[in-house]
């Protein structure tokens, strides 16, 4: 019997992916800004609640609640009632008063927050957006040590989180640029990565590429990733 999974609602990546992203794995989306990180970490959150799939929470670390829903509300992720179908956490402001103090007490704060929503209100899929605001505002101290743990944790939430982080656009096989990064692309379950790339001289193109996912036969080139109509489609890159 094959692993359960979470479908994207991507049109064209779910198949690469042999129906979806195993459930319980934690997934890197990496990419620079202007990648669409955010609305494809939420456009999975969404599609899934409204197709009753499950239920999704948007951890937000820099961005305020109303201004992620404004965003994402204006790219057409809301329900029928033209109400969002995604719970947010927004931390931006909880920021300023523990961001001051030990990393413990940030962790242990994101700790209790998301365990006690989960029990009064269970989620399936987690957002944390991101996990260089993560490393800032929780002061990583053995980076390495401190991502095992976070991911464990996550884990043991039994639910499927995607973390969203910058990265290179160049690097070749795991698309990073710092050592913390690289760490966190060997211990996450999977890393899909976002990119511009440049088709001619007036013509810029976003693509997709899953480097890695455990327990799936995938392709490793890029996509070409468009969005049209509150979805997402894949389809083959150019050879540019």
């Amino acid at each position: 019997m094959g692993l359960a999974r979470v479908k994207t609602f991507v049109e064209g990546l779910d198949d690469m992916l042999g129906g979806g992203i195993p459930k319980g794995h934690v997934v890197l989306l990496s990419g620079l800004p202007g990648t669409m990180k955010s609305s494809l970490a939420y456009s999975i959150l969404h599609h899934n609640a409204a197709r009753g799939e499950g239920t999704g929470l948007y951890v937000s670390l820099e961005q305020t609640k109303a201004s992620l829903e404004q965003q994402m509300g204006g790219m057409g992720f809301v329900g029928p009632d033209h109400k969002p179908k995604v719970g947010i956490v927004d931390v931006a402001a909880v920021r300023k008063d523990v961001g001051k103090g030990r990393a413990t007490v940030w962790t242990d704060f994101l700790h209790r927050a998301l365990e006690t929503r989960k029990k009064l209100q269970s989620f399936d899929l987690l957002t944390i957006d991101s996990l260089e605001a993560l490393e800032v505002i929780g002061k990583f101290q053995d980076v390495r040590a401190d991502l095992f743990d976070l991911f464990e944790w996550l884990r043991s939430l039994e639910t499927t989180s995607y973390i969203l982080t910058e990265a290179s656009p160049e690097s070749a096989l795991f698309p990073t640029d710092t050592a913390h990064r690289l760490d966190a692309s060997y211990l996450a379950d999977g890393v899909i990565h976002l990119k511009m790339h440049q088709v001619s001289d007036v013509a810029i193109q976003r693509r997709i590429r899953v480097v890695k996912m455990r327990g799936t036969a995938h392709e490793t080139g890029y996509f070409a990733l468009v969005f049209e109509d509150g979805k997402f489609s894949v389809t083959r890159a150019l050879s540019v």
